[in-house]
């Protein structure tokens, strides 16, 4: 009974001196810093105890453990984009065909999860949380391409975009109720997909505006989005491009343009935000892409086949230019990077059709064309206006207008160099091209048709699978996946 008065005794005083130095109770003073080592802590303690405080929010059980690195492998990863995150903070970044990733901060309790999934690709995580009493080096993230669920189709003179169904065991296609879905003012010339496909982008010609839609996961019917159409500044909107994140969209224009257009998207509701425009080297940067890590945005150019280059600032998506272009045919009608963003593949709408592969300084953004090559790399026909690399970087596709054919190709993805296929140019198809993210099935559009084929994993040569009716001339392609 007398030491529970003396305790009583000095929690009174320990009290009248607290409201006496009345600025030691502030809740400034009282919030808990949770570093073992200052005084502020002990302050905080003892005044805590004194009022009677004892919601502690500091777990110091492990405030003398020693600390590991986290380390673990990975498998299947053929994307860029995927971060992964330990404890809720600590951010990794890593690169297209990573096997193995670590951790540089070291912590004695770890919990690994994905922040960002690969773009078209999910990936999972096991044995990722635990408390560590060595150097960890089992976690393992496993990633698998996402399946292709619908083919978006826009089919610019008829000014409509077909969607159909994908039939994840063949390729083949079916197309949705609802479909084609028709707005007279908008001639989509390209159409561009969210990282995550919960929106389209449609470049419309005759309006001269961009067209945003929400895909329904459940049906892919597409439903404009309020506050579409959006505005384009100047020019004849021709191609567009979302990056790796989903945050920025960049359009090409056609004649009497030189000029291209950035925007911001809404994480929330896929709206743009115009930032600003940007002068080209010369008119017609028809083509525009970012590269696969979001780093850079290109443009190639209709006047001269050049290619005009930018670095991204990813929080602001102001662009910078890394320099001179670089020089390329006679027309640079469509161009695309490989899924590592190693290379820049540029088709040139001319006679004979040619392919322009450069080199993309990865700290840099500057392009150069891959040496010995001269004039490029022959697609046999004439007049090629796609271009596209498959999922894995093993094969490059071009399709020829003069005649209406493909070209195959295979690439050496440490020179860059392309190798015609056996059997190239493969007859009776061409335009907009789009593989689903397996590398599995390619789609080609072109002469109020869409074609499947399947693709051969050794040697890349397509076989065809089916032909499905469309509207009138397609000129883009791009595929939600699931």
């Amino acid at each position: 009974m007398v030491l529970n008065l003396k305790i009583s005794s000095y929690i009174r005083f320990a009290v009248l001196l607290c409201l006496f130095f009345f600025h030691y109770c502030r809740p400034a003073a009282l919030s808990n810093p949770c570093d073992p080592n200052s005084s502020s802590l002990t302050n905080t303690l003892l005044l805590k105890a004194t009022l009677g405080d004892r919601n502690l929010s500091c777990d110091f059980s492990n405030r003398n453990s020693p600390t590991y690195f986290i380390s673990g492998t990975i498998n299947g990863l053929l994307a860029t984009g995927l971060v992964l995150q330990n404890n809720g903070g600590d951010d990794l970044r890593i690169n297209y065909g990573a096997n193995s990733f670590l951790f540089p901060t070291r912590t004695s309790l770890y919990n690994v999860t994905v922040k960002t999934q690969a773009k078209d690709f999910s990936c999972t995580v096991a044995n990722g949380s635990g408390r560590a009493l060595s150097d960890i080096t089992n976690v393992t993230v496993s990633c698998q391409p996402k399946q292709a669920g619908y083919v978006i189709v826009s089919n610019v003179t008829s000014t409509n975009i077909s969607v159909y169904s994908v039939n994840p065991n063949t390729g083949s296609l079916t197309e949705i109720s609802g479909s084609p879905f028709t707005n007279a003012l908008c001639a989509a010339r390209g159409l561009a997909i969210s990282p995550d496909s919960s929106y389209v982008y449609a470049a419309c010609q005759g309006e001269d505006k961009i067209r945003v839609y929400s895909i329904t996961k459940s049906s892919g019917m597409l439903v404009e989005i309020a506050g579409s159409p959006f505005n384009v500044p100047s020019g004849i909107p021709t191609r567009l491009s979302v990056d790796p994140t989903g945050k920025w969209l960049v359009l090409g224009t056609n004649n009497p343009s030189a000029l291209i257009h950035m925007y911001a998207i809404s994480a929330n509701t896929g709206a743009l935000t115009f930032l600003g425009s940007y002068a080209t080297s010369a008119a017609q940067p028809y083509a525009v892409t970012f590269d696969a890590t979001g780093k850079f945005v290109y443009a190639g150019i209709g006047l001269n086949g050049n290619v005009d280059g930018w670095t991204l600032n990813t929080t602001t998506g102001a662009l910078s230019s890394v320099g001179s272009p670089a020089p390329g045919g006679s027309n640079a009608i469509d161009i695309t990077t490989d899924p590592a963003g190693r290379y820049l593949f540029a088709a040139n709408y001319s006679g004979p059709g040619r392919i322009f592969v450069y080199t993309i300084n990865p700290t840099t953004g500057v392009l150069a064309q891959i040496s010995g090559l001269g004039p490029g790399f022959s697609t046999i026909n004439d007049s090629p206006d796609s271009i596209f690399v498959d999922p894995k970087s093993r094969f490059v596709y071009s399709g020829n207008q003069t005649p209406a054919n493909l070209a195959g190709f295979t690439l050496d993805i440490s020179t860059g160099t392309l190798t015609t296929m056996a059997g190239s140019t493969f007859s009776g198809y061409s335009g907009a091209l789009a593989m689903d993210p397996s590398g599995t099935y390619l789609y080609s559009g072109t002469g109020g048709f869409v074609r499947a084929f399947t693709v051969n994993p050794t040697t890349g040569v397509p076989s065809l699978v089916g032909t499905f009716a469309a509207g009138t001339d397609q000129t883009s392609i791009v595929i939600a996946s699931y």
